[in-house]
């Protein structure tokens, strides 16, 4: 073994270190996919114009939905262009840990918020029992009063308050005994003072509030730190030449809020830091319900005249600019102008040094654009109207769209962006542009700011934006305006979901990575006993396969999905594969020719290299192909397998040769013993002398017989091999609740219910439906998951729907499908129902939202009859919700509307106080059935009734209380797991799957035919793949056959349909059985040497020789699938299933089928051959 030994040990070392490196730290490293840590998938077709570029379009789209649902970044959503027409959007749900730091930091926000912010109706309570002092922070009415705290102002404001009350009463006693003018005089003067006092200390304390919005505001700011500048707008550069950076927009917007409240300061860092654990953990939102209604949101754009800074028309900027700080943007009493955030302050400067004063006096700095600025919580505002003569927007039923957008050149040459409006559009924008030339147009998308170009002409049709504009600037203003072509292209609902919630894919990564360790365990302790020594080296490649499989991964942010846990399994397998193929060459140089362990070691790796190689290479080919073609989770089954192949050939044929060169030539070892040198009976049962050829005509004969028959198992059961990915239709799975006292319990303290109940009740609710949907319910299809006993009872339980026939093709059943199956089993699992009611798909409401102007909420909404205080919400709205079907408890309503105050598109409405009472119980002998009529007060200090005008009331108060109730009480939360597929998608999936299988055999067959130059050994090798992939498909068919009877009840066997995972199962048989034929085809070709076409010993000889490698790769692969099929978890089990099938299919025919295959009895039977031996004689090999 002459190879230079410590050359080769340090580049292992370094391969292997690299890839160990990538692996720290652990819980940054390793990323999971949806189908391990819960997530939604789900994919929206895009209109595509008749002539155009459909990536751009795509890419224009995916720019637009990024900008709406993950506007600062952060979120893990994924957007990607699928095909020619079709997006994906991938968002990881929240784990338990996740959902913990959110519900802590919400819970505090909301206390701090209440705590922080102090109403006039408080402090006269507290003031009338002089206890002013409990609006203070818990904790300081009992210490001594700071300069500028608020326990300051109350203790003043509380003495003010009593002063003012003392004086009154002298007051009035002094009347009563006719004191003299001066005394009066006096008591007046001192009423006054402390009337004037109250007043100021009020204003003071209330002006000092800072409620839950404005908090959140601050703590959603940027964290990025900006470099210092001087006067000049030079960087600052400190003594040791570093650039000096200053405090970060939230650093400095959080220090303002605490010099408004200092005794709130040290809660203040608290919130602020339980907000950055959040932060720092969460991944996207907590429901897909939530993500699909921002996606249906995306791509509204307006334009808006700006108000001119020089002349400001019907509006004054100053105190809008007072109510701007004071209420917020949404909060000003203009019904003609509004304020809108700049969204990103870069495009409006050139230079870093722009941006910061920008950044720091937006009113300044926009002046000199003629447009009204100012600044909010550290965010720029611009202020435009709102009024349809000065804007174009979609209010008041306007319909038109932005056609077409793209880059053009001005009359100077210079760039500029040019756009295309429909017709109805061009005659709007022709109207707003004409009566407003030379002014500022602001581009709005989204509700915020994007560009304020100045209108040269006036614009219909056709409009450009012309301007001094970079490259960027210009792609910058394209992405926008395309942004408006958003809501006419992007389809309203998805043609494809996949949901899986965060418990079930914990119980997935659980199971997923026992499998692996268990079929790792299993696989290096089978190792070790048969090969001993050599056993624990090939096991000690196996462990720095496994860490190099996981450092790549690692290093390319490679998501770990469930069939990639499983691809990994099976490479630990498959891995065993190549060290096999040396150690039985090795073995065969050491005991039958004799040779020096040294030169046995490097034979036996030289006439390996050949057959590993070959079967890699085929194995490459398939997992190409199902990369290429397959959904996201399978993706990861294709990448860990073509990962492991890789390193693979590198730990087998390089690590291990470089640990049996230092093993020889540093620590002078001269035997290698094995299980069968030990045990030479064993070595004659691995070596057996057999005639294959002879026995051939009967093995086809019955393989025949065998392929026919799976032939018509799979024509008898016809579509119903197909699962819902490939016929089209719903997946969804059931998990029960909670068991309360005396019903049926699992271990886990789940409900148990019977999976015949459940099947029937689903038939039952179809029978009964006359939506044609629904009516599919009455051929469900139910089986077991999660925690199931003997008899078939279970804590879950996944239901299967078929399309109907006429459904068109990107028509999905998803949604009348889930709410009937959740409104059937209603009482048995944790879901959130939508609930109707009278105008809950009014888009206005606003006969449904009344003011309050009572102290009763009876007298607000004419029930005298109700005598419920509605005193601290005088000024509000109450919003009546009529004929709740079904009744809605008071508790749940609560936790409806307060779940929805949490999403961002209700961010601005967020702090808002509420209450709910109940009007009409659905059974007034029974409280508990909830109310068919309630009544939601709603309160927002910044813009009671008596303080706003009534539009700007019904635009900042009623309007988005309605949607938001609307929306709390229609939406719904999402099952465990839903998969949904339309039409469409079905067939284009099952087409992706033909053109895999198709591919796949095509490229190995050509590889085949190149490497062993015969078109002979290419049709034998095809014959016995087609063969394998019949009989799996007859297994599949006979386990709908055998499904839910005694035998499979009895041995665990379930019925698997054709899915995705069986997809890959079936590519992965066909490189795997391919790489049993190939090791047994390579050593016909060593065997027949230099001879035109292998004889019948040739063949017997070879078939023999490998009978050994055959046993002990095939045992290895097949105890690992075993693990997958019963440790791995349903969702990994068909593909279990279909690869323990395969592989015993695939390790038969290589060896009765593809092998004698190579035989040709008039060109291959030598004379001496018929000396020797005739058909049906047992042959002794002779090794070569």
């Amino acid at each position: 073994m002459n190879i230079k030994i410590l050359p080769r040990l340090l580049l292992a070392i370094v391969v292997i270190g690299f890839c160990v490196w990538q692996l720290f730290p652990l819980d940054k490293s390793i990323h999971l996919g949806k189908d391990l840590r819960g997530g939604v998938s789900m994919v929206y077709s895009v209109e595509m114009p008749k002539q155009g570029d459909s990536q751009r379009v795509l890419a224009q789209v995916v720019d637009s939905l990024k900008r709406r649902v993950n506007p600062q970044g952060v979120l893990d959503i994924s957007l990607q262009p699928q095909g020619l027409d079709r997006i994906e959007v991938v968002m990881p749900l929240p784990s338990p840990e996740v959902r913990e730091l959110g519900d802590v930091y919400r819970t505090h926000l909301v206390k701090l918020g209440r705590e922080m912010t102090v109403t006039g109706r408080e402090l006269d309570q507290a003031l009338s029992t002089s206890s002013a002092a409990r609006l203070a922070p818990a904790g300081a009415a009992n210490s001594v009063p700071s300069a500028g705290s608020r326990l300051e102002s109350l203790t003043k404001l509380q003495q003010a308050f009593n002063d003012a009350t003392t004086a009154r009463i002298e007051y009035q006693e002094a009347l009563a005994r006719n004191a003299d003018a001066t005394e009066i005089g006096a008591i007046e003067a001192r009423i006054a003072t402390a009337e004037l006092a109250d007043h100021a200390l009020r204003a003071s304390i209330q002006s000092a509030n800072i409620d839950e919005a404005t908090f959140k505001q601050v703590l959603q700011l940027s964290i990025e730190q900006p470099f210092v500048r001087d006067a000049a707008g030079k960087a600052t550069v400190a003594d040791d030449g570093t650039r000096i950076r200053g405090e970060s927009p939230r650093t400095v917007e959080l220090s303002k809020l605490k010099s408004r409240l200092p005794d709130f300061a040290g809660e203040i860092d608290r919130v602020a830091q339980m907000h950055a654990d959040f932060a720092a953990k969460v991944t996207g939102y907590d429901d897909p319900e939530d993500l699909k209604r921002l996606l249906r949101a995306a791509g509204v754009l307006e334009f808006h005249i700006a108000v001119s800074a020089a002349a400001a028309e019907g509006v004054n900027p100053e105190e809008l600019r007072k109510q701007l700080s004071e209420r917020g943007p949404d909060g000003t009493d203009s019904t003609i102008a509004r304020w809108f955030p700049i969204n990103d302050p870069k495009q409006w400067a050139d230079t870093p040094a722009a941006i910061e004063s920008l950044l720091a006096d937006p009113m300044t700095y926009l002046r000199a654009r003629d447009l009204v600025a100012a600044k909010h919580n550290g965010v720029p505002f611009v202020l435009l109207y709102i009024t349809d003569a000065m804007s174009l927007d979609h209010l008041g039923g306007r319909q038109w769209a932005m056609k077409h957008v793209f880059p053009s050149q001005d009359d100077l040459g210079r760039v500029a962006v040019a756009f295309q409006l429909d017709p109805a559009g061009g005659q709007l924008m022709g109207k707003l542009t004409g009566a407003n030339i030379g002014r500022p147009m602001g581009i709005v998308l989204d509700g915020q700011l994007f560009s304020a170009p100045n209108l040269q002409s006036q614009i219909s049709t056709s409009g450009q934006i012309t301007g001094s504009f970079s490259n960027e600037e210009v792609e910058y203003l394209i992405r926008v305006l395309q942004g408006g072509e958003l809501e006419a292209k992007l389809h309203p609902e998805p043609i494809s979901v996949s949901i899986l919630g965060p418990a079930l894919g914990a119980e997935n990564l659980a199971r997923g990575l026992w499998a692996v360790v268990i079929s790792s365990c299993a696989t290096a302790v089978l190792i070790a006993i048969y090969y001993l020594g050599a056993g624990i080296i090939a096991d000690i490649a196996i462990l720095l396969n496994l860490a190099m499989i996981f450092g790549i991964m690692a290093g390319i942010d490679g998501a770990f999905t469930l069939p990639g846990l499983a691809g990994i399994a099976l490479v630990v397998g498959m891995a065993v594969d190549a060290n096999v193929l040396i150690y039985e060459r090795t073995r065969e140089e050491l005991i039958d020719h004799q040779e020096p362990l040294k030169n046995a070691i490097d034979l036996g790796f030289s006439r390996a290299f050949s057959a590993i190689f070959d079967g890699n290479i085929t194995n490459l080919i398939v997992c190409v192909v199902l990369y290429k073609t397959a959904a996201t989770e399978v993706k990861g089954f294709a990448l860990t397998m073509m990962i492991g192949l890789l390193t693979t050939l590198f730990t087998a044929l390089f690590c291990t040769r470089v640990m049996y060169a230092i093993l020889i030539n540093w620590f002078g070892m001269k035997r290698l013993p094995m299980l069968p040198t030990v045990f030479p009976s064993l070595m004659k049962f691995l070596r057996p002398n057999v005639d294959w050829l002879a026995m051939r005509k009967f093995w086809w004969t019955t393989a025949g017989v065998i392929a026919v028959a799976c032939l018509a198992l799979c024509w008898s059961a016809g579509r119903e091999m197909l699962e819902t990915e490939f016929r089209g239709g719903v997946t969804m799975t059931l998990m029960t609740r909670k068991a309360l006292p005396g019903e049926p319990t699992s271990a886990n303290g789940r409900l148990l219910l019977a999976r015949e109940a459940v099947e029937a009740k689903l038939h039952a609710t179809g029978d009964a439906a006359t939506d044609p949907i629904l009516r599919e319910l009455r051929s469900a299809n139910v089986l077991t998951v999660g925690e199931s006993t003997a008899d078939g009872s279970s804590t879950g339980f996944q239901v299967k729907i078929a399309n109907p026939s006429d459904l068109e093709s990107n028509q999905t059943i998803t949604e009348p499908l889930v709410a009937a199956v959740a409104a059937a089993f209603k009482d048995s699992i944790d879901a959130v129902q939508p609930v109707n009611f009278i105008g809950s798909d009014d888009p206005d409401g606003a006969r449904f939202a009344q003011p309050i102007t009572a102290d009763t909420v009876g007298a607000a909404i004419g029930r005298p009859e109700i005598r419920d205080s509605a005193s601290d919400f005088v000024g509000g709205v109450v919003v009546v919700l009529k004929d709740l079907a079904p009744p809605v408890t008071i508790e749940d309503a609560e936790a409806r509307i307060a779940r929805m105050r949490k999403q961002p598109d209700f961010s601005a409405i967020s702090a808002r106080t509420s209450q709910v009472v109940g009007i009409q119980l659905a059974d007034t002998s029974n409280p508990s059935k909830g109310y068919t009529e309630l009544a939601v007060l709603v309160v927002e200090p910044r813009a009671l009734l008596t303080k706003v005008d009534a539009a700007t009331w019904e635009r900042v108060v009623a309007k988005p209380e309605w949607k938001l109730i609307q929306a709390a009480f229609t939406s719904k939360l999402s099952l465990d797991q839903v998969n949904s597929f339309s039409p469409r998608v079905a067939e284009n999936l099952a087409a992706s799957a033909i053109v895999a299988i198709i591919v796949s055999l095509i490229g190995m067959v050509l590889y085949i035919w190149l490497r062993f130059s015969s078109l002979r050994y290419s049709l034998a090798t095809i014959t016995a793949v087609s063969f394998n992939v019949l009989v799996c498909l007859g297994a599949l068919a006979l386990s709908l056959r055998l499904g839910g009877t005694d035998l499979a009840r009895m041995t665990g066997l379930e019925e698997f349909r054709i899915d995705l995972n069986v997809i890959a199962g079936l590519l992965t048989i066909i490189g795997y059985s391919l790489n049993d034929t190939i090791v047994i085809l390579d050593r016909i070709r060593e065997n027949k040497g230099k001879l035109a076409f292998a004889t019948w010993n040739n063949i017997n000889d070879a078939i023999n020789q490998t009978f050994s490698r055959t046993v002990m790769t095939g045992g290895s692969t097949l105890m690992s699938a075993f693990v997958l099929l019963f440790w791995g978890g349903p969702a990994i089990a068909p593909f279990a299933f279909t690869f323990i099938v395969g592989l015993i299919a695939g390790t038969i025919s290589s060896v009765v089928i593809a092998a004698p295959m190579t035989y040709a009895r008039h060109q291959h039977r030598s004379a001496s051959d018929l000396a020797r031996t005739g058909p049906g004689e047992v042959v002794n090999p002779s090794p070569v």
